[in-house]
């Protein structure tokens, strides 16, 4: 029986597309054996042992992180590895995947990189010189990475579920057909400026008959829910912690403002939803504004830095999708053209296994 050991976590733009090839792998070959190795107490324990067997290391999160915090995550990685005998690892980069990544290059475990953002992080650059591959969300990717190394492949997505009748998904989540919907994500956790923004212009908004989802963030909704008002909600105001059907909630909508993590912005892009980003400011080496100009110089998008973002910038920038500009970017996703990247990528990984 070949083994696979997937090595992701941190936010949910690493562990959900590391989930969803998981599945589409295990679906494809049942008989192969998957683990994940993480964070023991981030996000992705969670996520990952309800479907998989899970192993977790003892990493703080980035900013509380000390050199020999690195030294025993090794020596559990190690025991890990040894215990468990992989075939071929399957990494998607950030520091969590260091002490793995060390043990597999000393033990010689074949391992298959993946970059989601198109400014590759810093883990993946200097890993890919040792792996077998770097598979890459954009072909812009491999101006930063050993291009006789890379494949593009796209993004790990639920592709079946980003395809389905937006009418029909638009009414199953409670909306009126006829109004427009806005999809507001600051992504997993939600983004705190963002969310005050939105709750300034809401009045504004339901006044011309805009709809509105907003995914709050678990821990910000308790707060942010007390300045809302009932009235609102009763035009078509919807604020969520979480949104656990994300596709479904993409296909209902017409336009969104969002991060611009990779993984959503792939997301956004298969399900043919024009958004304005915001990308976060403080996300390392600026990738979020890479991959937001990126969309937008496709002509799929706009685009805000949270620098010169204020409640009547991004109210006009709102008012500017009226019914014409929507169908004009619908042509336009109409012709783009995006791989099944999970399909790509389990013909990769099969020629190592």
């Amino acid at each position: 029986m070949k083994n696979i050991i997937f090595v992701a976590g941190g936010t949910g733009g690493h562990i959900y597309p590391a989930l969803y090839l998981a599945e589409f792998i295990k679906n494809k070959d049942p008989l192969i054996s998957i683990s994940f190795i993480g964070r023991a107490h981030g996000l992705e324990a969670k996520i990952f042992s309800e479907k998989f067997p899970f192993y977790g290391l003892s990493l703080p999160k980035a900013s509380q992180l000390k050199p020999w915090n690195y030294l025993k995550a090794y020596l559990e990685a190690r025991r890990i590895l040894r215990e468990l005998k992989p075939d071929i690892l399957i990494v998607f980069g950030s520091y969590i995947s260091v002490p793995v990544l060390l043990e597999g290059i000393i033990k010689r475990y074949p391992f298959l990189l993946h970059e989601q953002n198109i400014l590759p992080g810093k883990v993946v650059r200097i890993f890919s010189f040792f792996s077998k591959g770097i598979a890459i969300s954009f072909l812009k990717t491999q101006e930063y990475l050993p291009k006789k190394k890379t494949f593009y492949t796209g993004n790990f997505v639920r592709k079946e579920l980003l395809t389905i009748d937006k009418s029909s998904c638009k009414k199953e989540l409670g909306f009126d057909l006829n109004k427009k919907l806005l999809l507001v994500t600051g992504g997993s956790q939600g983004a705190k400026k963002i969310n005050e923004l939105i709750k300034e212009i809401i009045p504004d908004l339901i006044k011309i008959d805009w709809q509105i989802l907003h995914q709050v963030g678990e821990e910000k909704y308790k707060e942010f829910v007390k300045g809302i008002k009932k009235e609102w909600m009763e035009k078509g105001y919807r604020p969520i912690p979480y949104i656990k059907e994300m596709e479904k909630a993409i296909r209902a909508s017409d336009l969104a403002i969002s991060r611009a993590g990779a993984t959503t912005i792939y997301q956004f892009l298969i399900g043919k939803l024009p958004a304005i980003y915001i990308p976060y400011p403080y996300a390392k080496d600026n990738h979020q504004e890479y991959n937001a100009k990126f969309v937008v110089d496709m002509g799929l998008g706009d685009i805000i830095k949270e620098e010169n973002l204020s409640k009547e910038i991004l109210l006009k920038k709102i008012l500017e999708w009226d019914e014409e500009k929507i169908n004009l970017y619908a042509q336009r996703f109409a012709s783009l053209e995006l791989p099944d990247a999970r399909e790509r990528f389990w013909e990769i990984i099969k020629s190592y296994i």
